[in-house]
């Protein structure tokens, strides 16, 4: 019994029976009855406050409404304009002016209401209204003016909520001291703000809600037999009735919640758990097959082949094939032992090879600092031998020696730097073609500063050189560099042939990558560069202007920050 007892699947079964069986009885057990009883009485608290906060927000707003609306009387203001008016003291035009001053500054800033009126009883049709309310002025007109005119002729001093096609209306008579009715007062209800915090409990309790605000005595009679409070329906149904009547209003509210939606993870639960006691079986015997087949076995083999690894022996696989994961896992880790021993073979293959370039390298930088040395030789007997042609080519032709083959080891120069090459390419190419060439130079010396990258301009002019100069047999060129918002504008413009619709299809290629024809290098190579170096922030374009002149234009980041 002992030794049955030692075996590691009788071990595995009796583990699982603890951590599976046990707890689940408990766990069950508990929710379906002390947690599902708490869960259900926190439910209806939750649920009773909710509706219990909304209503009071909702019931303060109607009672902001109302204080409102009885203000226009008890402070006095349009009775008094009212009065001088009927005795002649008071022109048409300034009771007009007054009055509709006065609703405008009582009423136009309160956000419970969209708009405010009022009208002269004994001239109904004398709207006087904020400068919000004329079309709910004329929707009002239309919809429900003579209703609430006759209305008023009952109402006393009471408030009264009426609707007319959508639109909400508080409605209250104008009394003077006499407690004679002279006028009307008609606010628009903003629903909106009214019942915000009541509208939103459908969704937060995912229940249907429904409002009743009317005068008090004049209600739905299905609100008189439904019960206040919460209580539980024939249709399986949470419900919860508020209601408050007061000489103003009658104002309720009903929020009724399916309950299996509020409760439908508990009764998900005890469906679950009484299918988990009747799967238990054949689960854990897969458990167990499982566990020993595709976890136990290809981890010791893992294991083992990582040990080897560990101790120096490189290239160790297992013997792991599935198509599951851990099979893909066995594979990929032979792989990778495969692949670290072809790697640390071809670094040390590479270390060695790198160590010969670099040699070679520094061994090549002997040419060009020897053609260097040898031109500034040659410039200094030209200038002793006075012919100063000579020295300008030698210089020049130094500039872009230097450039060309970046003794500097630099990959951005200065935009002065980058102008210098320009003008030395200008000076050897103004000699080939003499006065058929003319070379204007536009340079902000604000922008002197600013990092681009070395040869840009340079290829910029062979191209203009190459593809409009030379084919028109001369004209000119224009360099511009100024300061566009946040970057360095800089701008080629020749005046040379004119682009034939194959030059543009060309010129598209170059800048788009697409270079297999070998036209216009420079524009491709510039474009790769930029991207490169900027990623997006650098744009190229090439475009005809006005004179029918092509312009090549780069737009760089100021900044000089490279593309990370």
């Amino acid at each position: 019994m002992m030794k049955y007892l030692k075996s590691i699947r009788v071990q595995l079964v009796m583990i699982v029976l603890l951590c599976y069986l046990v707890p689940t009885l408990l766990l069950g057990q508990y929710m379906g009855g002390a947690l599902f009883d708490e869960l259900r009485t926190k439910t209806e608290t939750a649920l009773t406050s909710s509706v219990e906060h909304a209503y009071t927000l909702g019931l303060q707003h109607i009672q902001r409404a109302i204080e409102l609306a009885k203000g226009a009387t008890y402070d006095g203001e349009l009775t008094q304009v009212y009065a001088g008016y009927q005795a002649g003291s008071t022109s048409a035009a300034e009771f007009l002016r007054q009055s509709r001053n006065y609703i405008e500054r009582k009423y136009s800033r309160e956000e419970l209401f969209s708009f405010a009126l009022y009208f002269p009883v004994d001239d109904p049709d004398m709207l006087i209204y904020n400068r919000a309310g004329y079309e709910a002025a004329m929707a009002y007109q239309r919809s429900a003016a003579q209703h609430i005119a006759e209305l008023g002729e009952t109402l006393d001093t009471k408030c009264l909520f009426l609707e007319a096609e959508g639109q909400l209306y508080l409605v209250r008579n104008l009394m003077n001291l006499k407690m004679e009715r002279f006028g009307m007062l008609v606010l628009g209800v903003n629903q909106d703000k009214l019942f915000a915090e009541v509208r939103s409990l459908a969704q937060t309790w995912d229940g249907d809600v429904q409002l009743m605000l009317g005068q008090a005595g004049n209600s739905d009679a299905a609100w008189d037999e439904w019960p206040q409070g919460l209580y539980e329906t024939d249709e399986n149904k949470l419900v919860y009735v508020r209601r408050d009547k007061d000489r103003d209003y009658d104002f309720g509210l009903r929020l009724s919640v399916n309950q299996e939606r509020i409760y439908g993870e508990v009764y998900a639960f005890r469906r679950l758990m009484t299918g988990l006691f009747a799967l238990l079986v054949p689960i854990l015997t897969l458990i167990l097959l499982y566990a020993r087949q595709r976890i136990v076995r290809p981890i010791s083999l893992l294991s083992q082949a990582s040990q080897r690894i560990e101790e120096g022996e490189l290239g160790v696989t297992v013997p792991m094939h599935g198509d599951d994961e851990l099979g893909r896992l066995g594979r990929a880790f032979s792989k990778m032992s495969r692949r670290i021993q072809e790697l640390i073979d071809k670094t040390y293959k590479e270390e060695i090879a790198l160590r010969d370039a670099k040699i070679q390298a520094m061994q090549s930088r002997i040419n060009p600092h020897f053609i260097n040395n040898a031109l500034e030789t040659l410039n200094w007997q030209a200038r002793m031998e006075g012919s100063e042609a000579m020295s300008g080519m030698v210089e020049s032709l130094s500039v872009l020696l230097n450039a060309g083959m970046g003794r500097a080891n630099r990959r951005m120069v200065s935009m002065s730097e980058e102008i210098d090459v320009a003008r030395a390419y200008c000076y050897f190419v103004g000699l080939r073609f003499g006065e058929k060439l003319q070379v204007e130079y536009h340079f902000d010396d604000s922008v002197m500063g600013a990092v681009v990258p070395l040869l840009t301009l340079q290829p910029l002019l062979e191209n203009a050189v190459e593809h409009g100069i030379e084919p028109a047999g001369g004209g000119m060129i224009e360099l511009h560099s100024l300061r566009a918002g946040d970057c360095l504008r800089l701008q080629v413009i020749n005046s040379g042939k004119s682009l034939s619709e194959e030059d543009w299809q060309r010129i598209r290629a170059s800048l788009s990558g697409d270079n297999q024809g070998g036209h216009h290098l420079g524009l491709a190579n510039i474009s790769t560069r930029l991207q490169l170096i900027y990623g997006g922030r650098a744009d190229i374009r090439v475009e005809t202007d006005d004179l029918g002149r092509t312009v090549v234009q780069l737009d760089i980041p100021l900044n000089g920050e490279e593309n990370a």
